[in-house]
């Protein structure tokens, strides 16, 4: 695990690739953002984190599921790999996921932002570069800071609903720590946590100010996959999301729409859905807002979703009983999912299916994508008490997955529609954990931690005891 107070260090040596460049090239970080080709290298290497497997290269993405009953870890199949988070095995000593990687990113961020606000003139005097070049740059690192300090918010602190309601200076109300832009005085920071709402106030801040800078029309040049790199509908959408979270339903149901209204996405029917996944690119897939690009010529990718959900590789995560017996028949979702001779009665996930029916460790990860709109504004509608407006987004998912239509929604059915639609892609836990549900599963390959309630510390991953070291002003959560 990576000390947080430590990544200034990293500043002296900035990744400058884009996302058609496989190697990496490191440079000093006081040329490569002396000049404008820089600073748009350093931008886009924000983005190669994502596809990590501290982040959503798996831990985020796939073990949350294993987490919360959609996936079962070590049966049949059992090379040791998920099991740990089958049984919410963590500890101060071992901890959670993301933090290194988030805050290491974050770092990437902060020095592009620093430089483009310090040194925009000079950047300006340089042939063919316009404000709009620099602002479109800007808004690329504040929609990646802002979706690294949301991760890191939601799975380190309470939920918004506890925390805002927590008295002040109680633990539950903090979030994480926020680092300064300025890495020479990063390096020697020592910051407390600060609460999970100034956190919240500053990912909207983020996104917010990148959604207003950035170019409607802006896609990043020459990268094998537009996807997977930002865009004004990502920043929307992830805004979408992130008032969701907040229980800022008006404006989480505002931003929904727009993305929706847009005409840039259009959900995936039934036929399209079974086979996007598998696509060399994403950018004719309407289903898709944003992702991280994951390519066969990066090397190895062992541990990756595609190994461990296909029964011919290691095959250790398999979907649930319990998930299951949330899909009806002739559910497109549910036909889609891969058996294997070998095992009959089990199910694994098939959303990580290669490209072109090439190795299926080299799957790109989707991380946002137009049905999730559609689920959060039925969320939000149903929260404002528009039944109907829900009930009919809820359906524009069932139309299009060859399942069955509600006449009417209740929450209970909206919840399981987002643990149907999106499984397998990272959000079941954050959905429990906001909702405050209690977990309760039933097919597992474990019975420690089988069950969890929703005021268990459990949802509250421990910082760890290294970084106490590093920064005294770090508070631990509670239980831990």
């Amino acid at each position: 695990m990576k000390k947080i107070f430590l990544l200034a260090a990293v500043a002296l040596g900035l990744v400058s690739c884009d996302l058609t460049t496989p190697p990496e090239i490191y440079l000093d970080s006081d040329k490569a953002l002396s000049v404008y080709s820089g600073i748009d290298g350093a931008a886009a290497v924000t983005y190669s984190a994502f596809r990590s497997e501290g982040w959503y290269g798996l831990n985020t993405l796939l073990y949350p599921d294993v987490m919360c009953g959609n996936c079962v870890a070590g049966i049949p199949l059992n090379s040791g790999r998920g099991m740990n988070w089958q049984t919410w095995n963590f500890t101060e000593a071992g901890g959670g996921p993301v933090f290194g990687s988030a805050y290491t990113n974050i770092l990437r961020c902060n020095n592009v932002i620093y430089a483009i606000k310090n040194n925009a003139e000079n950047y300006l005097k340089e042939d063919g570069v316009k404000q709009q070049d620099l602002d479109n740059l800007m808004a690329e690192c504040l929609f990646v800071r802002a979706l690294c300090y949301f991760d890191l918010v939601r799975w380190y602190a309470q939920p918004y609903a506890v925390a805002v309601a927590a008295p002040e200076g109680d633990v539950k109300s903090l979030g994480v720590p926020v680092t300064s832009e300025d890495a020479n005085v990063s390096v020697l920071q020592k910051p407390a946590r600060e609460t999970t709402v100034k956190n919240y106030e500053l990912i909207v801040e983020d996104l917010t100010t990148a959604l207003e800078i950035i170019d409607p029309e802006y896609v990043r040049a020459g990268v094998y996959d537009a996807k997977c790199a930002v865009s004004a509908g990502a920043i929307e959408a992830l805004l979408a999301r992130v008032y969701l979270y907040m229980n800022d339903y008006a404006n989480a149901e505002l931003h929904a729409t727009n993305v929706i209204n847009s005409g840039d996405y259009q959900i995936a029917d039934a036929a399209t859905y079974q086979t996007f996944w598998g696509d060399v690119t994403w950018e004719g897939a309407g289903e898709i807002i944003f992702a991280a690009y994951v390519s066969q010529v990066e090397g190895s990718l062992n541990s990756s979703p595609g190994n461990l959900t296909h029964p011919d590789e290691y095959g250790d995560i398999r979907v649930s009983n319990d998930l299951l017996e949330l899909y009806a028949d002739g559910d497109v979702r549910k036909e889609m999912l891969r058996t294997s001779d070998e095992h009959t009665g089990y199910y694994w996930p098939n959303k990580y299916q290669g490209k072109d029916g090439g190795p299926v460790a080299y799957s790109s990860i989707p991380m946002i994508r137009i049905s999730e709109m559609y689920l959060v504004r039925a969320e939000a509608r149903y929260e404002q008490g528009n039944i109907n407006g829900a009930t009919s987004d809820i359906n524009v998912i069932a139309s299009n997955r060859n399942a069955a239509e509600f006449a009417v929604v209740s929450a209970d059915d909206i919840f399981n529609e987002r643990r149907r639609e999106l499984a397998f892609e990272g959000h079941l836990f954050h959905d429990y954990k906001r909702l405050q549900r209690d977990l309760v599963r039933t097919d597992v390959s474990s019975a420690i931690n089988k069950d969890v309630p929703a005021t268990s510390k459990y949802w509250c991953m421990p910082f760890v005891e290294s970084e106490f070291d590093v920064n005294p002003n770090l508070v631990q959560n509670p239980g831990w």
